[in-house]
């Protein structure tokens, strides 16, 4: 088993990477091979909207992505996170979902392997957990019609702001770990 945690948050050391990391930390306990892609470090740039993905079976853009959207074929659960800005997940991460739109075929099925497990993860400093509930649904069942998967859990961060201090919820920190050995379950 493999399974990618993909962060679209600019802080390395943020909450949402730290909740990413704990569903991670309890999906390698449970036997699965795990690796990060942190978005804000990689070299990609937004889709072209030239198409060229509708003729062949990949991107035309030879980025960084090109790596992540293999990673993401060969994995057999995905863990999206990414903090909420200005109502609307970053700019990283929305940056990355325009250019999934490679890996759907022009008939809008997906070219990922079917029975996928995912994981949304989101930090916002907005106290209220249900204040960006319309966020969360939307780029759920967005992955759930686009990308085939299953989404297991949406872990939402609500109310930090010091990057790192969702570390000090261990409540939150022990459903994302319990989430991560839960999986495949």
């Amino acid at each position: 088993m493999k399974v990618i945690g993909i962060v679209g948050s600019p802080r390395k050391n943020g909450n949402t990477n730290a909740v990413v990391q704990e569903v991670l930390k309890g999906a390698a306990e449970a036997g699965a091979e795990t690796q990060t892609f942190l978005l804000n470090e990689m070299n990609y740039r937004g889709c072209q909207a030239c198409d060229y993905c509708k003729t062949h079976e990949k991107c035309k853009l030879e980025d960084d992505l090109a790596e992540l959207f293999e990673e993401m074929k060969k994995a057999d659960g995905i863990v999206f996170g990414a903090p909420i800005y200005f109502a609307q997940f970053s700019g990283q991460m929305r940056l990355f979902l325009d250019r999934c739109y490679s890996m759907v075929n022009p008939d809008h099925t997906s070219r990922l392997p079917a029975g996928k497990k995912a994981v949304i993860v989101g930090a916002q400093g907005m106290p209220d957990p249900a204040a960006y509930t319309a966020v969360y649904d939307e780029f759920g069942g967005e992955i759930s019609r686009f990308m085939g998967m299953d989404i297991r859990d949406t872990l939402v961060a609500a109310g930090y702001h010091a990057p790192g201090e969702v570390k000090d919820n261990a409540q939150l920190m022990e459903k994302a770990k319990n989430t991560g050995l839960k999986l495949f379950k």
